[in-house]
């Protein structure tokens, strides 16, 4: 059996700048996901650290997609795909109806910004993902 190799792939290899922020947005959504769900991996057996690390991990190879899909300007692709995740928990935290003013709890308000700090202590990490897929990408075109 001979495989075509002159057929065109079904797969894009270049998406628009809307695909592509749609693409980060939704990478960013399922970053949030991986991180809220840390009390079920801890339930599991699963280390908090080793969640983190594969937070890191996705926020990093999605990056990096976002980045190859469409290089020109990679790093906005991090971005949307970092400043995603703060903004979701903000309507998660909304939606689950998490109060501002219990002294039991941290508020709402203030675990949002403790993330958005969290998101941006490593958002180098993604910022040179996205920017090295997309050299690699760029340099492999020529």
């Amino acid at each position: 059996m001979q495989i075509d190799t002159t057929a065109p792939s079904a797969t894009p290899t270049t998406l628009s700048q809307l695909q592509t922020a749609a693409l980060a947005a939704a990478l960013g959504v399922v970053a949030y996901a991986i991180i809220d769900a840390t009390p079920w991996f801890a339930a599991q057996g699963v280390p908090q650290g080793a969640v983190q690390l594969l937070w890191l991990l996705f926020v990093m190879v999605g990056s990096g997609l976002c980045g190859w899909l469409n290089p020109i300007r990679a790093w906005r692709w991090a971005a949307v795909l970092l400043a995603a995740q703060p903004l979701m928990m903000l309507v998660v935290t909304a939606i689950r109806g998490e109060p501002d003013d219990s002294p039991a709890t941290i508020p709402a308000r203030t675990s949002v910004f403790i993330a958005s700090v969290f998101v941006a202590t490593v958002s180098p990490f993604a910022l040179i993902a996205a920017g090295a897929m997309a050299s690699k990408r760029k340099s492999e075109s020529r």
